[in-house]
């Protein structure tokens, strides 16, 4: 649940024909019946490419169901006239000023459209061909059957929590009685996004065919298949416990107390969802849909669901903001030079996203770990149906490498990813400019050093830039692309482009020790260092940033990093600002304490248990107490602080990216909204605990110039 929204859940942008064409033209239409008696309603919202559905499609719908009624044929086939798409769920921006009272009606209306199509005396099939998601997967689950194609561009569930709401449309209702409690939970709490196989084998949908079949299918279920009556599972365990009482009791207080130990209360959208849920089963489906829809509202117009929902626009624009940087070179081969743990996930990356692409390290042996590692993320992601096998095996297929740097000539873009050393980097710099193309990009991985100093002995210095990719890179979202004064445009728009090439959200940010995320996580680690210094438990630290919606405590991320990449961070970052950093870092790793990996940093780790390592206050010389101190606030506004600093030197190009790169690169508590949104929710009580933090602590804590002025950084 901490972990960032979803995307493409919602859309923002038109497109299609004109706005004028779509004002005259039904975005849902009824067509037949035909020859062999199938009625179709045809889903085609003209002014959006994702269908998504606003008040005028509930509008469409309802009319094109009436139609289908009247016309009164053997069956009827739900399908979308998009290629690669059905029905991407509620169009988000309807929620923009609306209150609560005005979105539960909303609700209530959807419900009720879709109770219709559900009512339709004739067998109804859904004819998924792509994105079904939330209310998509919600018009889906009104019908008789489901066929979807097998495409990868086929998504199908109901991922509304991770936006802090529920499904409106009677997803919490109709789902249990379709695949059972114990599944549906697992869906709607789990907010999964399945492949159309994976949805198979979890009942969401019960036919996968070729896309070309798609239609024919639909039709040919609706023709020997009657109406269905849903019974809670497939199993007489699951419709046990579905139908049960007691059983359900139990199911659903093992799921909220497992939501409660996750979340910590931050995140009241899954308890809504059990509480929708439950209402549902234990007193009908009227009693169920009332309930969803009162907290479909009361969530929708609730501060997490603002911050979750606004930072969705942030990344889609972002993604669409890549025109405005210039015109990329395409990527079609990708060179990765160090096949480490950061450089195979950077390569598999690429190869994923249909890039050729070429690996190389000091020696065959490494290459051939690169590589390896690289194939086992291919395999763990077609294990979990992010892509089917025959996509798996032709990623496979595009992943090359050797100890030297055949095949980097023909590269457009070059990625290094070695050890975080100044001269090594600047070493293969030179070696890539010695075989690549004056026209193609060279990319620095780096968390800390400035490419400008990495480029200084370039002898193409333009097209030299950063990406700063996030650990592990299959994983996080976010790549900060780190543009130096002497690059040129086309090699930060190739770089960006690269970046949403490869699935990642691309922020711009000013060259610098540390740039943007590592200088504000810098504060954060740094204060906590002092924080300890001052007599804290580590284990304390730690869990009062967890408990304050951070997915991981500063010690325990330090360790899973690795001490020695912590403290070249930090310490780049605290020597380019004039700031003497805590040496304690230093000291447990002149004693050969590594951190995670090493069986030993601020803990010591015994398979998954940990306890921290008593050497960290011998070294420091204190006797650790319980901290007494707000922690969690103190760190956390070291951050937030820091942030605004970069803004204000033009690190960052706008608070927008600063939000984006916090929450998607860092953790920073996503029901936030970011460092600089909740800035603008706390106003002048974030201000009042800056100056008492100062007054407490120094000159470290004095507000930057825009909070100190009280400036809003976003305007709604």
């Amino acid at each position: 649940m901490a972990g960032a929204p979803p995307m493409g859940t919602a859309p923002l942008a038109a497109s299609g024909p004109s706005r004028t064409e779509a004002a005259v033209r039904a975005s849902v239409a009824f067509t037949g019946p035909d020859a062999e008696g199938i009625g179709r309603i045809v889903i085609d919202r003209a002014d959006d490419r994702v269908n998504a559905i606003d008040v005028r499609m509930m509008s469409d719908l309802a009319a094109a169901i009436a139609q289908a009624r009247a016309a009164s044929p053997k069956a009827v086939v739900v399908t979308s006239a998009k290629p690669d798409q059905f029905v991407g769920g509620a169009d988000l921006t309807m929620l923009r000023g609306a209150n609560a009272e005005g979105i539960a009606e909303a609700s209530r209306a959807l419900q009720r459209v879709f109770d219709d199509l559900a009512a339709l005396p004739c067998p109804v099939v859904a004819a998924i061909g792509g994105s079904a998601l939330g209310g998509g997967y919600e018009v889906a689950l009104a019908c008789d059957w489901r066929i979807a194609a097998e495409s990868p561009a086929v998504r199908i569930g109901l991922p509304e929590v991770q936006l802090g709401i529920i499904p409106g449309a009677g997803g919490t209702q109709r789902l249990p009685r379709l695949v059972g409690l114990p599944r549906a939970l697992d869906l709607i709490l789990g907010a999964r996004r399945l492949t159309a196989r994976r949805a198979l084998r979890a009942g969401l949908v019960d036919e996968t065919v070729h896309p070309a079949k798609l239609d024919r299918a639909a039709a040919d279920r609706g023709l020997r298949s009657g109406k269905r009556r849903l019974r809670g599972g497939a199993t007489a365990l699951e419709r046990a416990v579905t139908w049960l009482p007691p059983l359900r009791a139990f199911v659903l207080s093992r799921a909220r107390a497992r939501v409660l130990g996750e979340t910590k209360g931050r995140y009241p959208a899954p308890l809504r969802a059990l509480d929708a849920i439950a209402t549902g089963l234990g007193r009908g489906p009227a009693a169920g849909y009332a309930a969803e829809a009162a907290s479909f509202a009361e969530l929708a117009t609730g501060e997490t669901a603002r911050s979750l929902v606004a930072l969705l626009f942030l990344t889609l624009r972002q993604r669409g903001a890549a025109a405005d940087l210039g015109v990329p070179r395409p990527v079609r081969l990708l060179g990765v030079v160090g096949a480490g743990f950061m450089g195979a996930g950077i390569a598999q990356a690429g190869a994923a996203a249909g890039m050729r692409v070429r690996v190389r390290d000091v020696d065959a042996a490494a290459v051939a770990r690169g590589l390896s590692a690289a194939w086992k993320l291919t395999e763990d992601g077609a294990r979990k149906g992010v892509f089917d096998r025959r996509e798996a095996v032709r990623i496979v297929g595009r992943l090359s490498g050797a100890p030297d740097l055949s095949g980097f000539g023909q590269a457009d873009l070059a990625i290094e990813a070695v050890f975080e050393e100044l001269a090594t980097k600047r070493r293969v710099i030179a070696e890539l400019e010695g075989v690549m193309r004056d026209d193609a990009v060279i990319a620095s991985n780096t968390s800390a050093l400035p490419i400008g100093e990495i480029a200084a002995e370039a002898r193409v210095p333009e097209r030299i830039v950063g990406m700063h990719f996030f650990s592990p890179v299959h994983r996080m979202p976010l790549v900060e692309v780190v543009r130096p004064r002497h690059a040129d445009d086309r090699a930060v728009a190739t770089a960006v482009a690269a970046a949403l090439a490869l699935g990642k959200t691309p922020i711009v940010v000013r060259d610098g020790p540390g740039f943007y995320t590592t200088r504000v996580i810098s504060a954060l680690s740094g204060e906590a260092l002092l924080v300890l210094q001052e007599g804290a438990r580590i284990e304390d630290v730690d869990a009062a940033l967890v408990r304050f919606g951070w997915p991981i405590g500063p010690f325990a991320l330090a360790d899973e990093v690795g001490l020695a990449v912590a403290a070249h961070a930090g310490e780049t970052v605290a020597r380019a600002r004039g700031i003497e950093r805590p040496r304690i870092v230093g000291l447990l790793i002149d004693e050969g304490l590594k951190g995670k990996r090493g069986g030993a940093g601020f803990y010591r780790y015994d398979g998954k248990r940990r306890v921290a390592n008593p050497r960290v206050y011998e070294l420091l010389g204190t006797t650790p107490r319980a901290s007494t101190e707000d922690v969690a606030e103190r760190c956390t506004l070291a951050f937030v602080n820091e942030a605004a600093r970069c803004l204000d030197e033009g690190v960052l190009r706008s608070p927008a990216e600063g939000d984006l790169g916090a929450v998607l690169g860092l953790g920073f508590p996503p029901f936030l909204g970011g460092p600089f949104r909740w800035a603008d929710a706390q106003g002048q009580a974030l201000r009042d605990t800056l100056a008492r933090l100062e007054a407490a602590h120094g000159a470290r804590f004095a507000m930057a110039e825009s909070l100190r002025d009280g400036r809003r950084f976003f305007t709604a």
